[in-house]
């Protein structure tokens, strides 16, 4: 009577045996039921004891298991689950960086045009009060022009200053000059400002400079908005029906075997992620090309490229084009009549020519103070951010890198999970046989919306690349500004021929009146502490 009490214990014996030949060993499923309830609370599918496990089709082992076929598809939802927040997780830095400086620069650059446009409104009342609301009028569509231009706008920068200097000399015609307009005439008085060269050089010195600088600030702020959209897009990437099995395989196919707290062998994860990740791995050419663009975008943007340089001489430019045309007051007068054909009656001839203050006075009053630390300077915020960004030079060639970082690595010489079962031999991703479910998938073409941000990288970088080799931008002095005011604007947009000699002494933009955008409360411009998008998130010196 106890032969087969003894035979059943001796094949007992024999099946635990086999099974620690084999790599496994008989799973406590209270375990099991423990890490499946972290994933999914309250589930009852975890049996009470190990099964066969003939319906799983991922997780399948040589011995009992205490998965099913219903806990599997679970596990692949939370495999799913764990890669899309493991994405978002390795790129936030990445992400909070280039949300954080776009954010910065439009605000700094709305606060340069804020500047500008306070400082010229000041200038024309103290200096022209005589051309009242009009120019002032005037002067807000302009800067509201180049506010829009920055962000994208279908404007003409030669259309916006040329709509500016026609209202500017009707004004300037009419109550500068003291001569009479006709209503009939007041549209050809207002064109006739370009024949007659009413306001000398400085009109297209200004459709030069603000042409160039406000461009490398369009594409600057294009360039950081397509950054944000391209980690956005490789953020929300879903796994496809193949990643998703070997991620399953990867993460949770252990614990149907009672491996728990294992780790993955780093060859198998990477692996994993090179088949789920092979589309994104098309990106990281384009995406160093964007950085190392942006780069040198963001170093050429000084002189005739840097907007608050220009923007803070405009006021300047516009006050010497309108003593232009008061000390041609007979010699417009004549012209004009001539051009529009009426005889312009002289209302007054007590209005005095204010005295045409020489250029060169301009530029020593310029240079008489030092600037402020760079790194308050827009100039210093634009070397700190490339400096950062350059740091994820190579973020999409070691994305699958970081991800597998994130797991707990096998210390030396103890076991790790190969995809079927612990092992201490697993030589890195060339070794397939061990888990077939899990070969390459690089060879596929990139999803759509990969190839979408692929084509879009390679359209900006075009624009980064014009920008900054355009050769005819150049100037002869470095920078485009001059350091003693002798040759401070000379190009093959504005010389001698078209009377810019005598503009040469504005010299370089005025530095005791550089913004500093930072300084003592440089925290409100951080997402934790203030609101990216408002109006007044920076602070003014």
């Amino acid at each position: 009577m106890s032969a087969p009490p003894a035979r059943g214990a001796l094949l007992l014996c024999v099946f635990l045996q086999l099974c620690s030949l084999l790599g496994g060993q008989v799973p406590n499923c209270q375990e099991v039921r423990t890490a499946f309830h972290s994933v999914h609370p309250g589930s009852k599918l975890v049996p009470e004891s190990p099964v066969s496990g003939a319906d799983l089709q991922v997780c399948q082992t040589k011995g009992p298991t205490c998965c099913s076929k219903k806990m599997e598809e679970r596990y692949q939802v939370a495999a799913r689950s764990n890669m899309e927040s493991g994405l978002q997780v390795v790129s936030a830095q990445l992400k909070r960086l280039i949300i954080q400086n776009a954010a910065i620069f439009q605000e700094a650059f709305d606060l340069v045009l804020r500047h500008g446009r306070n400082a010229t409104l000041t200038l024309l009342k103290s200096e022209f009060p005589g051309l009242g609301t009009g120019a002032q009028s005037s002067v807000g569509q302009l800067f509201m022009d180049m506010s829009l231009y920055i962000l994208g706008s279908d404007s003409s920068v030669d259309h916006m200053v040329s709509v500016l200097y026609g209202r500017l000399f009707l004004l300037t015609y009419r109550r500068l000059l003291g001569a009479s307009v006709p209503s009939a005439s007041e549209e050809c008085v207002r064109g006739a400002w370009k024949d007659s060269a009413a306001f000398g050089p400085y009109p297209k010195l200004v459709t030069t400079r603000l042409s160039r600088s406000l461009l490398a600030t369009r594409v600057f702020l294009q360039a950081l908005n397509l950054g944000i959209e391209v980690v956005n897009t490789t953020n929300h990437l879903r796994p496809s029906r193949d990643c998703s099995r070997a991620l399953l395989r990867l993460w949770y196919c252990p614990h149907c075997q009672g491996i728990l707290g294992q780790p993955a062998c780093r060859g198998f994860c990477h692996t994993v992620m090179h088949g789920c990740l092979g589309g994104v791995a098309e990106v990281q050419p384009h995406w160093k090309s964007y950085i190392d663009g942006l780069g040198k975008l963001a170093g050429s943007m000084r002189g005739e490229q840097d907007m608050e340089a220009v923007v803070l001489l405009l006021p300047s430019m516009i006050k010497l084009a309108l003593k232009h045309a008061v000390n041609a007051r007979t010699r417009l007068t004549a012209l004009v009549s001539g051009i529009c054909g009426n005889a312009p009656q002289r209302v007054s001839r007590s209005v005095p020519a204010p005295p045409l203050q020489p250029p060169a006075a301009l530029s020593a009053r310029s240079v008489q103070t030092p600037s402020p630390d760079s790194d308050e300077t827009l100039a210093g915020l634009r070397r700190e951010f490339i400096s950062s960004l350059r740091g994820f030079n190579s973020f999409y060639s070691g994305l699958g890198e970081a991800l597998c970082s994130r797991e707990a690595a096998a210390s030396n010489h103890s076991l790790c999970w190969n995809g079927q079962e612990m092992t201490d031999r697993f030589p890195g991703p060339g070794l397939k046989r061990l888990h077939p479910g899990t070969e390459s998938r690089g060879n596929k073409p990139p999803e759509p919306v990969i190839s979408q941000i692929i084509d879009k990288l390679k359209h900006i970088n075009q624009l980064l690349q014009l920008t900054t080799s355009e050769k005819r931008w150049r100037a002869r002095s470095r920078g485009g500004w001059s350091d003693g005011g002798e040759e401070g604007f000379q190009s093959g947009d504005c010389d001698d021929e078209d009377e810019c000699a005598g503009v040469s002494g504005l010299g370089p933009p005025p530095r005791r009146k550089r913004l500093r955008v930072f300084a003592g409360e440089a925290d409100m411009l951080k997402i934790d502490s203030c609101d990216m998008w408002h109006p007044y998130c920076c602070s003014i010196y």
